[in-house]
């Protein structure tokens, strides 16, 4: 309780003294407010410019909605289109800027902060401003780094598509170089297979190798037959007789009839007998005897068909054989030639849709409009120096009167706490 009251009693002197020194704080406010008045006055004066840049895809190409929060998630990799040495370089350097009064570099102008760029929350432009004395040069200098941050993103656009050009360009010529060598093979083996005329010799061998199978059948067919006709001939030929014998009686003839009654024979009848040749015996033995040639001859032609046949099987067989080496030969080619052709059209389709391809995957910016000259400065601004300055130099003088109100304290004798409850209990008493 002691300490509380001692606490209590030591606010109540600290706002006794500022309360007696009140005017003295006052005056003490009023000259800080005075000076800060006085200074902003003198103080340069401080432009505002402030441009905006666009980010936006590509109207080149489909566009997607994830390609669109991918855009907005990537916008601050774009802040070093604007805020870049490089850049900032050239527009000092085109502005003259450079040279005296100003005399600024890239580093001078990063470090007294004339430039800041920031991204407005949930949209796609980058802010650019330029704080600079000189409310001409300010305009003029933010205007320049957008549009140099434009051209810049427009030359990398450019030099994209160039260089996806002479790199599918080049795609193009290998591809057509290596089209060559199969496109040589092909036609190469194409005059070597001679295909059709392999064809047409098959054609023939074929039709000689059907010509022959159906006379082949024929004569072995009429073999047969003529086998069969001289085992029949034969067979038939064994039950008939060489020659026949015919007795015939000569009174069978009526002339000689009257002639033996005539010479009154009364004897026995007179017979004559004829001996002939079987002459179904002979016409059998000759169908026979053609039976047999017809036999042989059939034989022979058999035997010179099936030899023949033999030669065509084999020559087709080879042929047949030498077709499919020559056909697998020929499809490979063609598989080759197909191949590198199709390689020649997707370079070439490639090729030609390099620039919509490469610009439908960048990014354009675009100034929205230039920035005019400030007409007013943002700095110094006098009431509010003036403000500040009179509630710094309150407070200034406030924390003096304190201090020395507090040395005074110190300075001051004080009985012990103890000393005095002593002193209140013997009066008491």
């Amino acid at each position: 309780m002691l300490i509380n009251d001692d606490r209590d009693r030591r606010l109540i002197r600290r706002v006794g003294a500022l309360r007696r020194r009140w005017r003295w704080i006052l005056e003490g406010a009023g000259a800080c407010a005075a000076a800060a008045m006085i200074t902003s006055l003198f103080l340069p004066k401080i432009y505002k410019a402030t441009t905006y840049i666009l980010v936006s895809e590509s109207k080149v190409g489909a566009s997607s909605r994830e390609a669109a929060l991918q855009q907005i998630v990537l916008l601050p990799t774009f802040i070093p289109f604007v805020d870049n040495d490089a850049l900032i370089g050239q527009s000092l350097n085109k502005l003259g800027l450079d040279r005296p009064p100003y005399n600024l570099t890239a580093d001078r102008f990063r470090r007294k902060g004339y430039l800041d760029v920031r991204i407005p929350k949930s949209t796609r432009l980058l802010e650019l401003t330029v704080e600079f004395p000189d409310a001409q040069l300010a305009a003029s200098l933010v205007n320049d780094l957008a549009q140099g941050a434009v051209a810049f993103n427009d030359r990398m656009n450019a030099a994209d598509t160039v260089a996806t050009r002479e790199f599918l360009e080049k795609q193009l010529t290998d591809a057509r170089d290596r089209l060559a060598q199969p496109a040589a093979l092909r036609l190469k083996v194409q005059k070597e297979a001679a295909i059709e005329d392999q064809e047409k010799e098959l054609s023939i061998l074929l039709g000689e190798k059907e010509s022959l199978t159906t006379h082949l059948g024929q004569l072995r067919l009429a073999l047969a037959e003529d086998q069969s006709k001289s085992k029949s001939l034969e067979q038939a030929l064994a039950g008939q007789p060489q020659t026949f014998l015919l007795k015939k009686s000569v009174t069978t003839d009526p002339l000689l009839e009257r002639a033996a009654e005539k010479r009154k024979l009364d004897a026995e009848p007179l017979s004559l007998t004829e001996e002939s040749l079987n002459s179904t015996r002979e016409e059998i033995q000759r169908n026979l005897v053609n039976a047999d040639a017809s036999g042989a001859a059939e034989r022979a032609g058999i035997q010179s068909a099936a030899e023949r046949l033999q030669e065509v099987n084999t020559q087709i067989s080879q042929l047949l054989s030498k077709m499919a080496t020559l056909r697998s030969r020929l499809g490979e080619a063609e598989r080759n030639y197909s191949l590198s052709s199709d390689a020649v059209k997707n370079a070439t389709r490639e090729y030609q849709e390099a620039s919509v391809t490469v610009s439908s995957k960048s990014q354009d910016m675009k100034q929205l409009a230039p920035a005019l000259a400030p007409e007013r400065p943002v700095r110094p601004t006098i009431l509010l120096n003036t403000i500040l300055g009179f509630l710094l130099g309150a407070l200034l003088f406030a924390a003096v009167a304190l201090a020395v109100e507090n040395y005074r304290e110190l300075r001051t004798p004080r009985p012990f706490p103890l000393e005095e409850e002593e002193q209140v209990a013997v009066r008491a008493d």
